[in-house]
């Protein structure tokens, strides 16, 4: 009966955990889809990976550290699914399973948090020796050897961001363009603050041809009609 209250306790806590966490990224913007990892791009046998794609999340309690990785008590599953919190239910039993390339320094006890969203490869399995002199096998990450990102992405992500560019400076234009073809309008209609930022646009060439005589001829306009905007900038256009 005791037994069966820890493990009532135990599930009603990684509930709540789950969706305070999930709550609070959803809040914040984060999402599996936008997410970015660390070490994103890895090297696992011979090729270059991303490793968002099929890769695993994992966290728990480091309980061996070897040269070709660590053996982890914990849980790994999809990115943003897996849990641990035997930090806090002492009595809650974990499996554990191997990441091999661990690239980071960590000791025996120490929690990798979910909160950190760690990630890595499912390749197979692992055998280790037990120290009454027998052998387990378990489940195996592999972390793989992070890396660059490919070159060719690289390219392409730069002449997207370009294009990104060229497309926010050509909408920019067309605004400032229909910009002045209102201004145009109202300044013609005698509107003497209309006349004096068309003006200002021929000077400075926004939505136009860079057009220093159409701006002081209605800068002159604003002027008569005793904009004092106008006649300051016709002052300092004068002035050498």
């Amino acid at each position: 009966m005791k037994t069966k209250l820890i493990l009532l306790g135990v599930l009603y806590a990684l509930m709540v955990k789950s969706h305070a966490q999930t709550r609070n990224e959803i809040e914040q913007g984060i999402t599996a889809q936008n997410f970015i990892p660390r070490d994103p791009w890895r090297v696992l046998n011979g090729r270059t990976n991303y490793i968002k794609i099929n890769g695993r999340e994992f966290c728990g309690k480091v309980v061996d550290v070897t040269s070709d990785g660590i053996r982890i008590e914990g849980e790994f599953d999809e990115l943003f699914a897996a849990s641990y919190r035997g930090d806090i239910f002492k009595d809650a039993k974990y499996p554990d399973f191997f990441v091999a390339n661990y690239p980071f320094s960590v000791i025996n006890d120490q929690i990798i948090k979910e909160t950190d969203h760690q990630m890595a490869w499912s390749v197979g399995t692992y055998t280790y020796s037990t120290v009454n002199g027998g052998s387990r096998t378990i489940k195996k990450l592999d972390y793989g050897i992070p890396c660059d990102p490919p070159a060719e992405l690289i390219q392409k992500q730069n002449e997207a961001a370009k294009a990104k560019m060229i497309a926010i400076k050509k909408k920019a234009l067309e605004g400032q363009t229909n910009v002045v073809h209102w201004l145009l309008s109202q300044a013609t209609n005698g509107s003497a603050s209309t006349q004096y930022s068309l003006g200002l646009h021929y000077l400075n060439g926004q939505g136009c041809e860079t057009n220093k005589e159409q701006a002081i001829f209605w800068l002159q306009k604003a002027a008569a009609q005793g904009d004092l905007q106008a006649s300051n900038k016709l002052s300092a256009l004068k002035s050498p």
